[in-house]
């Protein structure tokens, strides 16, 4: 596997995750695609924030595609980290078309992610978390989708290993 793209909602385990796999391969990149977006200082608009949002999303995966290409024409695997959508999953295997890509929906249940969101520093607001979740609930553009509900992050890590 050239390509993993981890998506699920805030505290689904996608950075922890990554970091697990990555470490366990020789060469391998992460790319936060979160981290690529707020390159953006002013105005920084969240995806769900009308068309300006949007636009910064969808400019956000396309950079991130030109970083994932870069690493792979230098032989690394490469892990992207994304909350996607059906839009910006078609835009990601448009981009990254010439590579094997595995598209991952790590999917808790809801009481896992308030839980879990409990244990990081706040970044969205409920109401935020709320949306996101519903939506990765509702998408269907994966190739597997994982319940971690009740598996550890290094059990989580194995089993997406596993995948393609």
């Amino acid at each position: 596997m050239r390509v993993i793209i981890l998506t699920g909602p805030p505290g689904a385990g996608k950075n922890t995750v990554a970091q697990i796999i990555a470490k366990g391969r020789s060469k391998c990149a992460v790319i936060d695609v979160d981290l690529v977006r707020w390159m953006i200082l002013q105005p920084h608009m969240a995806p769900w924030e009308g068309n300006a949002g949007k636009k910064q999303q969808m400019l956000g995966v396309r950079n991130a595609c030109l970083l994932a290409n870069n690493f792979l024409n230098e032989a690394y695997e490469v892990i992207i980290l994304d909350v996607l959508t059906t839009d910006t999953a078609k835009l990601y295997k448009i981009q990254l078309q010439k590579n094997n890509v595995k598209i991952i929906l790590l999917l808790p249940t809801y009481e896992e992610i308030l839980r879990r969101n409990t244990l990081r520093p706040p970044r969205l607001k409920e109401d935020e978390v709320k949306m996101l979740y519903d939506q990765q609930k509702r998408f269907t553009e994966y190739d597997e989708i994982v319940d971690n509900t009740n598996l550890s992050s290094e059990e989580t890590a194995q089993k997406v290993n596993t995948i393609g």
